[in-house]
């Protein structure tokens, strides 16, 4: 799994079209976003992560959650990006950890959603510009 972690004073986006692996979403969850303080949490899951999903999904949770205390956020965004490796999982597995990632972060006291997955996209934000906040990390299941 690869992540780019960004603390952002808004996160905006709009699914605009849909594509072969487009997860279904109601009309009115195709545009959304965070206004105030929010991690935006671009996540692309490799071939590698399907060794062990369960496992990839707690060490990425472990992760966003050390960078969310170091901005102090409570707000996080999970936004699919497979623009990060050119050794994608299979679609199925992507969802199925982002999923797992989502529930994990709201069961931990994070305010956690995520993008609709698989869907051409625009999205705006404003990072912020101290010294965490754009982080990126790799996440393997050794």
């Amino acid at each position: 799994m690869k992540v780019l972690m960004i603390h952002a004073d808004y996160f905006k986006y709009e699914a605009i079209e849909k594509t072969r692996i487009s997860e279904e979403v109601d009309e009115d969850e195709r545009v959304g976003g965070v206004n105030g303080p929010v991690l935006v949490v671009f996540v692309c899951s490799e071939k590698i992560d399907e060794r062990d999903p369960p496992l990839i999904a707690r060490r990425t949770v472990e992760s966003i959650i050390d960078i969310a205390k170091q901005v102090n956020v409570r707000n996080i965004v999970l936004h699919s990006f497979a623009h990060l490796s050119d050794s994608l999982s299979s679609p199925d597995i992507a969802k199925r950890v982002i999923n797992e990632i989502n529930q994990m972060l709201k069961s931990s006291g994070y305010y956690s959603s995520k993008t609709p997955f698989g869907w051409r996209d625009t999205f705006e934000l404003r990072a912020k510009g101290h010294p965490v906040s754009k982080v990126s990390r790799k996440i393997v299941p050794e």
